[in-house]
């Protein structure tokens, strides 16, 4: 049994999500959602069971009508293919969108949510102490029933990556800290390095600079922000300054507003 807090005509409203063996042990009747009417419990095609709040038929321009329904726990026309996933919409936080995955990182990088999540992230990782996925989890997405779970999910997608990697720089430029003074301390650190005959350390910035110059044929250099610091972090920063990212971006029919 879950429950769910939306956000429906200006109000909180909680609903409560069952399971279909739960549903059946408190005697609760249910159609299929494609079938359910507004105030009846209909069941999702994964099987969870919640409110229908709305259902309305719409005309198209070939004079077609085409019903959307909306339940407490998703959205999606009833069609005859179409599908409404709870756990899915559940694992992506979208219940009014017939296609949650969809665009729903370039929708989630323009939410105050998100841009507050960077902020607050960012902080973390230029600060002494570790990452706390709690706090960030309520800054988030306290409505979630596991929030630290729900941020470690969203700091994997590649549009927030790149939101951290954005601010990461201008909180590190404001440090002055940029590509020409971070290839300054290297070259300074390898020069101490020879002096000493600290082969180790002579090794380490080499291969640094080799990952820079792109001299190591055949390996992919891959940065996955939530296991490194900051450091460790700014090689991978300047190599991507020179480089140019391409997003494409998919166009989707827009579903009715709630």
């Amino acid at each position: 049994m879950d429950t769910l807090k939306r956000r429906i005509k200006n109000r909180d409203v909680v609903f409560t999500i069952y399971t279909a063996d739960e549903a059946d042990k408190m005697d609760i009747a249910y159609t299929h959602w494609k079938q359910a009417k507004i105030g009846e419990y209909a069941i999702s095609d994964d099987g969870y069971v919640g409110k229908c709040i709305g259902r309305k038929d719409y005309t198209d321009k070939h004079g077609r009508v085409k019903t959307f329904v909306r339940l407490s726990y998703g959205a999606n026309w009833a069609g005859n293919t179409n599908k409404i996933q709870y756990l899915e919409n559940r694992a992506y936080g979208v219940y009014t969108q017939a296609n949650p995955k969809g665009n729903w990182q370039e929708r989630e990088a323009k939410m105050t949510r998100t841009k507050n999540l960077v902020t607050a992230y960012v902080g973390q990782l230029t600060s002494t102490k570790q990452v706390d996925y709690d706090k960030l989890g309520m800054i988030y997405r306290p409505d979630q029933k596991h929030p630290a779970a729900t941020v470690r999910r969203v700091l994997k997608q590649k549009v927030i990556k790149d939101m951290i990697e954005k601010k990461l720089k201008e909180v590190l430029s404001d440090k002055g800290i940029n590509s020409s003074s971070v290839l300054d301390t290297m070259l300074e650190g390898l020069d101490i390095a020879r002096n000493k005959q600290d082969v180790t350390n002579m090794i380490k910035i080499s291969d640094a600079f080799m990952d820079l110059l792109e001299m190591k044929p055949s390996k992919k250099i891959t940065t996955d922000m939530m296991q490194l610091d900051v450091a460790s972090n700014i090689g991978d920063l300047i190599a991507n300054e020179e480089r140019s990212l391409k997003l494409s971006r998919k166009v989707e029919e827009d579903e009715p507003a709630e």
